[in-house]
């Protein structure tokens, strides 16, 4: 799960103990997520309700019109807020998606269409938990008890998982993964089955300890990754020194005319001196090159980058202003699973306590 800013890293996302479904090997040991040793799921989310609206497991319901994609009704149950949905996944005026899928009130969605590879899918075509401009999921974490979360303000979260579990991160701050190459096309339509509007793609392909795919194993499975149309892609996340490895993918998708709503990516301070904003911005930029929204899906400070806390305190807000000035920025979710960058320590009675940067991470905007 180590990223490096100077390609020579790797990320797991079971370091802290989160397993996913048992695929891939993850270093740093079996974590401790709320006192409790995590081995199979990841740690509870207890469940929150939308703006406006109620929300259900197997379909949304929330206030206002109905919202059709095709001219079906999602999963199970009519959604959104007052208006209705065009068709491509998109929502016009009035019709909202939530932060993972699950359908919430409040607003538009908007324009920009359903996105081809190249093409462009603006920052407003996102999913939202409010629909609106300064309500759209932003700030995420990857994976923290329900209590953490909550207090944590997180907008959006997952567990690299294609369903959440009630010991972690729960909808309707749920997105799903399709973590490697397995069984894709039915949990493509188990996700979409279940109601979500967005997954995210293979989980650091580049890497041997995680999905371990060739950009050619990839894109024989790309069709089956976007075979239902309304629900939103991102490309594979790969470590920062697996850019070569996501250049191939993108040229390869472009040619073949195949389809990348926005682009995920990983990135973590790991040479001394690299856990600066400059250094993460950098990252920003190349992944900014195909003109797609960005999800920084993993991110933080590791190895000689971080030799203390204070480092971390340093980053953090720092790098939360310098991704203000980035618009194709949709969302970051934070990775806490790592020495200084935690965001709740037990304290001397083993009970969890919130860090100082947790309370700096609590403070900054849940919606952008």
């Amino acid at each position: 799960m180590a990223c490096s800013s100077s390609s020579s890293d790797a990320q797991n996302p079971g370091t802290g103990g989160v397993t996913v479904g048992g695929a891939g090997s993850f270093t740093g040991g079996a974590g401790q997520l709320g006192g409790t040793t995590n081995t199979g799921g990841a740690v509870s989310y207890g469940g929150a309700t939308s703006s406006g609206g109620a929300i259900s497991y197997g379909g949304a319901i929330t206030s206002g019109g109905m919202t059709s994609s095709g001219g079906t009704v999602s999963s199970g149950g009519a959604i959104t807020s007052g208006g209705m949905t065009s068709s491509g996944g998109t929502v016009s005026s009035g019709g909202a998606m939530s932060s993972g899928g699950r359908m919430s009130s409040g607003g538009a969605t908007s324009s920009g269409g359903q996105n081809s590879s190249g093409g462009q899918n603006s920052s407003g075509g996102q999913n939202s938990s409010g629909g609106t401009p300064g309500q759209l999921p932003y700030k995420g974490v990857a994976n923290s008890p329900a209590s953490e979360i909550e207090q944590l303000g997180a907008s959006w979260c997952y567990n690299w998982m294609s369903r959440p579990q009630s010991t972690d991160c729960d909808d309707p701050l749920f997105v799903p993964m399709v973590w490697d190459g397995s069984n894709v096309a039915a949990t493509i339509q188990q996700i979409a089955n279940d109601g979500y509007t967005t997954v995210l793609g293979f989980n650091e392909p580049n890497k041997t300890d995680q999905a371990n795919m060739t950009v050619a194993q990839a894109i024989a499975l790309w069709p089956e990754m976007t075979s239902v149309p309304d629900l939103r892609v991102s490309s594979p996340a790969v470590s920062d020194d697996g850019r070569a490895w996501l250049e191939d993918f993108m040229t390869q998708v472009e040619a073949s005319g195949l389809r990348v709503d926005f682009i995920a990516m990983h990135w973590y301070g790991w040479n001394a001196g690299s856990c600066t904003a400059s250094q993460l911005q950098g990252a920003v930029n190349w992944a900014e090159q195909w003109d797609l929204p960005v999800w920084i899906t993993e991110f933080g400070c590791m190895g000689s980058s971080n030799p203390d806390e204070q480092t971390l305190l340093d980053f953090f807000p720092a790098a939360i202003t310098m991704l203000g000035n980035h618009p194709q920025v949709e969302r970051y979710a934070w990775y806490p699973w790592n020495t200084y960058n935690d965001l709740f320590l037990p304290d001397e009675n083993d009970v969890r306590v919130i860090t100082p940067l947790g309370e700096l991470f609590a403070a900054e905007p849940s919606y952008r």
